[in-house]
């Protein structure tokens, strides 16, 4: 059952990540988004532009987060 839509990005989705009470989504835009999930619907909490390009991979651990780009980084 779908429950809500995201629309933020604007470019293909490539991976997402839970942890705590945030949801994690990386794109194509070269962007990470920080969404809160506690809230019906899930309330944008910020904005990453870590990278230069696309964001392809995502990782959530030790109280960090971890991205990989097609910048090398």
């Amino acid at each position: 059952v779908l429950l809500h839509t995201l629309t933020d990005h604007t470019s293909n989705v490539m991976a997402l990540a839970v942890a705590g009470d945030h949801l994690y989504s990386v794109s194509w835009d070269t962007t990470i988004h920080v969404w809160n999930i506690t809230q019906s619907p899930p309330v944008p909490l910020g904005r990453l532009n870590a990278h230069t390009g696309e964001v392809r991979s995502l990782a959530v651990g030790g109280g960090r987060l971890y991205s990989g780009s097609s910048d090398n980084t």
